[in-house]
């Protein structure tokens, strides 16, 4: 996996907090009121005056702003990533990348078979599924520590 490149930043006009990110993959937004609330060196993002003066450092590895502040590119993709609204269709790609049964599923997400048929049709997918959903997507190990096969025979392909 090669490490995203920022080639062009922009802060958000009127969206405190937010930036836009151009990279290989074209425009993303992501914003950082969290990200930033969490650290408290980042604190002095939190002035407009600072934040707008936002530039991309390190040869597109890094966004930065005065007084040696930083955040990595690869957290940038990954906060808009993870902000953006998870589908329906993301939803039942998800379950078939997992290769989980409807049943499967409901019980790893500790939901009834009527919400994942509600998941995989037209209602909205809580934050918190989302959250799990990209977990397991990306970590195969938590998917395997919450799995319990319902068929006996059921393997791995």
């Amino acid at each position: 996996m090669s490490l995203p490149r920022i080639e062009k930043v922009q802060a958000q006009p009127k969206a405190k907090l937010r930036l836009k990110v151009r990279g290989e993959s074209g425009w993303r937004a992501a914003d950082l009121s969290g990200f930033i609330a969490r650290y408290a060196g980042l604190a002095p993002l939190e002035a407009d005056a600072v934040f707008r003066r936002a530039k991309v450092i390190d040869w597109g590895a890094a966004v930065g702003w005065p007084g040696d502040l930083d955040i990595g590119a690869r957290t940038l993709v990954r906060l808009s990533d993870e902000q953006s609204t998870f589908s329906n269709a993301e939803f039942r790609a998800w379950q078939n990348e997992m290769k989980l049964s409807n049943t499967e599923a409901a019980d790893v997400l500790g939901v009834s078979l009527a919400t994942i048929k509600n998941y995989r049709s037209a209602a909205g997918i809580p934050t918190a599924i989302a959250i799990a959903c990209r977990a397991m997507r990306s970590d195969p190990a938590i998917l395997a520590a919450h799995f319990e096969p319902r068929a006996k025979t059921r393997r791995a392909v």
